[in-house]
């Protein structure tokens, strides 16, 4: 079904960084999802009003925030696909992200509502209805859930898509939550107690955990989440293969939206090497990581000496107090202004995250000491860098 509605919906489907194709994938799991969850909503509203469920009621209407809630992305979607302009020259992408924002809010109001609706159950409870037919309609409504978890997950692995992941993450959560409705309405039927209310409770946690996990994975990229590590080091990768270029650190990777990525690093070249050649090679890199990812990338070049055996000396004693004092301290860009007196040892310095900003003149300081042990006429000036 699913390579059927592709292939009938989504024409150039193989061709995933295309922007429309993306669009149409988008559009595509949106409208599945309209029209599947307004059929199961229409379906367990009134089973649920003829057993007077709350829990049945509760999932119908989860079902409907989840119609809105693929209503929204394809909204999304579609304004995520429109070309850049003077007022957002990188494109419209991360409307994606805020459609999934919307998204999980609309999910989180459910959760919220129907908890209160279930506690109220608990404490003025009433007869619930029971019939195996609605049982066997509602077991149904399941498989039609897990169907759409597939779909999406198999829509969201193609366009590498937190949305389609998320819409795919909640529809395996409702085929837990009906699951467990089918579970409470048939012990519901052997004891005394109100069932159906503490299901629609855990119904209500389950609503309400799938909205976190869904804010969650589409608040990350819109506030700056770290740079995917596998294609941070497609780009290194890349770009070291240019003859001149060393070494490669400082990294930045800006998302404007799936397949709108910018991205800029630090190239270190030989200081004594043709500066004409090396920009030649540069342009060459910016071009070919380009080409095999997509990523718009900006390359500075930082010169360094390059088989100085004094700067090299010293690049070797102070890589080794760091590794002495944290081996997850890095360097780069050394720079050694050497005098009579003092011997200046200048180098950029990456520092974990765990290091909170007020330790951060304590380790500088505990570093100048121990590069002072070693030569007294070392005076190191360190400039704090954060991983990318």
């Amino acid at each position: 079904m699913t390579n059927f509605l592709i292939r009938h919906f989504v024409p150039h489907a193989g061709e995933t960084k295309d922007p429309s194709v993306r669009q149409r994938y988008g559009v595509l799991s949106g409208m599945t999802g309209i029209v599947c969850n307004a059929f199961l909503f229409a379906l367990k509203f009134i089973i649920g009003t003829l057993t007077a469920s709350v829990s049945i009621t509760a999932d119908a209407f989860n079902n409907l925030s989840d119609g809105l809630s693929s209503l929204v992305s394809v909204i999304g979607f579609r304004v995520s696909g429109k070309e850049a302009d003077e007022e957002h020259p990188f494109g419209h992408g991360r409307t994606e992200y805020i459609a999934g924002l919307i998204v999980s809010f609309l999910i989180l109001m459910v959760g919220v509502e129907f908890l209160q609706t279930s506690v109220d159950k608990i404490l003025h409870p009433t007869e619930t209805g029971f019939s195996w037919i609605l049982m066997g309609i509602l077991a149904a409504s399941l498989l039609v859930k897990l169907w759409m978890g597939l779909f999406n997950r198999n829509l969201g692995q193609r366009i590498d898509s937190p949305v389609l992941t998320a819409v795919m993450r909640d529809s395996l959560n409702d085929v837990a939550a009906t699951s467990l409705v089918i579970v409470g309405m048939i012990v519901g039927q052997y004891v005394s107690w109100p069932v159906d209310g503490y299901v629609g409770i855990l119904l209500a946690l389950f609503i309400l955990w799938s909205g976190i996990s869904s804010a969650r994975d589409t608040l990350d990229p819109l506030l700056g989440q770290a740079a995917d590590p596998q294609l941070a080091e497609t780009l290194r990768a890349l770009v070291m293969e240019a003859p001149s270029i060393v070494g490669v650190h400082d990294l930045i990777i800006h998302n404007y939206g799936a397949g709108r990525m910018l991205a800029s690093l630090h190239a270190e070249v030989p200081g004594n090497g043709d500066i004409f050649a090396m920009h030649e090679e540069i342009d060459a890199a910016e071009k070919r990581v380009y080409q095999e990812t997509g990523v718009i990338l900006v390359i500075h070049m930082d010169p360094i000496l390059i088989g100085d055996e004094k700067t090299d000396a010293i690049h070797e004693k102070a890589c080794a107090v760091l590794q002495n004092l944290d081996s997850e301290l890095k360097l780069h860009d050394l720079r050694v202004v050497d005098g009579k007196n003092r011997i200046n040892v200048v180098f950029d310095l990456v520092v974990p995250y765990r290091y909170k900003n007020e330790e951060l003149p304590a380790l500088r300081r505990e570093i100048q000491k121990r590069m002072e042990q070693i030569d007294p006429r070392y005076q190191t000036v360190i400039q704090i860098d954060r991983p990318m």
